[in-house]
């Protein structure tokens, strides 16, 4: 029966309001409703956070399969390649699919062979072994800190009877690095001798490394000695400029201060390379190779020639026997060969020469602080020496090993390197945000927030709307007389004329029209006092 008096009352009252009024009440208890549903699916709602991110599509398909058996809410990010699940289930989760091998980094690995069918044929083995030697590869070179992602090619040769047939294999990588990252030159030879080592029969000249810009970046074959050599000879001057740069730059910013030297460097390299064969003789310097040494000696008689020169008389005196005496022969032979001392020096010069070296210096000052009691002022910029100059400049000759004959120059210059620099400002320590401090109760905030919204909508929207639609025509007035009142109001009602009379003047009528009550009321007072 209340509840039909109820609905009657409400419906009377409805009845009795003008249009305005009805299309504010509308709102607001429509406003009201939407904005607590709002609020309260947003304090529901968990705070996500990145599970994982840039993900491939093999590994984030496997992860989204556990989180839905698992029945853990979650959110794709990314255009697929992130995953967002609740703050508190991120740690939980990501243990877990540790234990399965997940991420796996794309591409497939040895794990294939984990579920093998039997009557696999040899084909199908050789394939697979292939898919999983390319998909570790890509995994252990995705752990490089500048790759983001990889994938390997390899090309096996089929095996041949004989050795002069076979061919080499071979293998591309191609590299996709992160933004504002690149490869180094022994970076990129390493990924080509850890795609080499991995794979039989595969030499580090026939890998082939290209990152998705299309630059090459490993297999130099098709490239002219020329070439090569030029950009390493670039390269390796470089290098020796930034290493002269930084050993003059960290002596003068130990000596002077941080931020307080600018150095550049120049050298110029002789890249022509030289060999020279050189032998030297000592004529001084001789030493016994080889001797030999002849001797002759014969004591039989012999013809003395005798009478008159000729042939006539030689033949008549051989044939009369004539003329002969006693004779000895005696001959001495001896030869000797020396080796004179030599030197053969076989030389080759370095790939570079250092032929000079330039040297550019700006030093900056010293700045006088200005005193506390003047405020204000900027600091007073004071220039360095000439004796500071000068052993300045001694110190840096010293870093390149100056030599004047080789013609190397150093310019040292004082500079202020700020016109206008102010007194030294305090150190920033500034304590980290408010966003920061709240973060790890972002949880409770939310309820907080909640109630909070609930008290001020009820406070400055639904009671002043309340009020003004309640308010106003005299007929509102008698329909509002008849909704269940309060005491205080009942007590209103009956005081009716007297609610605006002072308490004293109040108390006095009241003891006035009641003598009696009011007597027996004072005395129970009195007795309980």
């Amino acid at each position: 029966m209340a509840v039909n008096n109820a609905g009657l009352q409400i419906r009377n009252l409805l009845a009795s309001l003008s249009p305005a009024k009805k299309i504010s009440l509308a709102v607001m208890i429509i406003g009201t409703i939407t904005g607590f549903a709002l609020l309260m699916s947003w304090t529901g709602k968990p705070d996500f956070r990145n599970l994982y991110a840039n993900l491939a599509p093999e590994d984030a398909g496997e992860i989204l399969n556990y989180l839905k058996e698992q029945n853990i809410p979650y959110r794709v990010t990314e255009n697929g390649a992130g995953i967002e699940i609740p703050q508190d289930r991120v740690h939980e989760c990501r243990m877990s699919l540790a234990s399965k091998g997940l991420p796996q980094g794309g591409g497939i690995g040895f794990e294939v062979f984990d579920n093998t069918k039997l009557g696999m044929t040899e084909f199908v083995q050789n394939v697979n072994y292939q898919r999983a030697l390319q998909g570790e590869l890509s995994r252990t070179i995705n752990r490089i800190a500048e790759v983001e992602s990889s994938r390997v090619h390899i090309v096996m040769p089929v095996k041949s009877l004989f050795i002069d047939q076979e061919e080499l294999a071979t293998a591309s990588v191609v590299l996709k690095l992160r933004r504002g990252k690149w490869l180094t030159g022994d970076q990129v030879q390493s990924v080509v001798h850890l795609v080499s080592s991995s794979v039989s029969r595969l030499k580090p000249e026939n890998v082939t490394v290209v990152d998705t810009s299309g630059k090459l970046l490993a297999g130099f074959s098709d490239r002219s000695e020329v070439t090569r050599l030029s950009s390493d000879q670039l390269d390796y001057q470089e290098s020796l400029e930034r290493s002269l740069e930084g050993r003059i730059k960290s002596m003068l910013e130990k000596a002077l201060g941080r931020d307080t030297a600018i150095v550049r460097l120049s050298a110029a390299l002789d890249f022509k390379r030289q060999e020279m064969t050189e032998e030297r003789f000592y004529p001084d310097n001789r030493v016994i190779r080889s001797e030999q040494m002849l001797q002759e000696k014969s004591g039989e008689p012999a013809a003395i020639p005798a009478g008159i020169p000729g042939v006539r008389s030689n033949i008549a005196k051989n044939a009369s026997g004539t003329g002969s005496g006693n004779s000895e022969f005696e001959k001495n032979d001896r030869t000797v060969n020396y080796e004179i001392g030599k030197l053969t020096s076989h030389t080759i010069e370095p790939v570079a020469r250092l032929k000079r070296v330039s040297v550019a210096v700006i030093v900056d000052g010293t700045y006088q602080q200005p005193e506390k009691s003047a405020a204000g002022r900027e600091a007073k910029y004071i220039p360095r020496t000439a004796e500071e100059m000068a052993q300045l400049e001694k110190i840096v000759k010293g870093a390149i090993n100056f030599d004047a004959d080789r013609g190397d120059t150093v310019e040292l210059v004082n500079i202020p390197f700020q016109t206008e620099k102010v007194a030294d400002l305090p150190e920033d320590n500034t304590p980290p945000g408010w966003a920061e401090r709240l973060q790890p109760y972002a949880g409770t905030l939310k309820y907080m927030l909640l109630g909070i919204f609930l008290l001020f909508s009820f406070m400055f929207v639904v009671r002043p709307i309340t009020k003004w639609l309640t308010s106003g025509s005299t007929g509102d007035v008698e329909l509002l007389q008849q909704l269940p009142k309060t005491v205080g109001e009942i007590e209103r009602e009956f005081g009716g004329a007297t609610a605006a009379m002072p308490y004293r003047d109040e108390i006095n009528r009241l003891l006035t029209a009641e003598g009696d009550i009011s007597t027996d009321v004072m005395r129970d007072w009195m007795k309980e006092s």
